[in-house]
């Protein structure tokens, strides 16, 4: 299986830079989250394990690109609605809760102290990105601006982070 070093993904990344950002602000209005999800396609990409198998990594990132922005517009446009779906579900239930909620929270929990425990092992760097980037839903440029980091270390603390807890947990998404 071919590794690709940071060097290679930042090469591919500056490469590609404009014209994937210009294909992300056409389908999310916001540069901000054009930009974030912009670092997201090449984490995703660093974290591929098949990358002998990829004959064209343009064509690649693109999709992975367009796959992550359909995933924003969806739950963007999903989230004013959840809130009444929410509060229907919950008089529906009658305020009793199933055997089957009870396992999923406890799953949930099991789940969330295995997290906390990979990122314990982070170095504190490494984890502080995780946790603004993935937990507390910063942007890259909100990170960059508060711990006086690159982007480019920002997606190698990142990626890092994503990897080690894959790694003791599986797959985080």
């Amino acid at each position: 299986m071919l590794e690709l070093t940071a060097t290679d993904i930042a090469d591919l990344m500056h490469k590609h830079r404009r014209e994937l950002l210009g294909f992300l602000s056409q389908r999310i209005s916001c540069a901000e989250t054009a930009q974030d999800i912009f670092q997201e396609t090449f984490i995703r990409y660093a974290g591929y394990g098949g990358k002998d198998r990829v004959e064209n990594p343009r064509a690649f990132i693109f999709r992975i690109a367009a796959n992550l922005a359909t995933d924003y517009l969806r739950s963007h446009s999903r989230h004013s609605g959840r809130d009444i779906q929410t509060s229907a579900a919950a008089e529906a239930e009658g305020g009793e809760q199933s055997a089957l909620s009870v396992e999923r929270t406890v799953m949930s929990q099991q789940q969330l102290e295995q997290l906390i425990a990979a990122l314990d092992e982070l170095s504190p760097k490494c984890r502080e990105v995780f946790v603004l980037l993935k937990l507390k839903h910063c942007s890259y440029a909100e990170v960059e601006q508060r711990l006086s980091i690159s982007q480019t270390m920002i997606f190698k603390y990142l990626t890092q982070a994503l990897r080690h807890c894959r790694q003791r947990i599986g797959d985080l998404d």
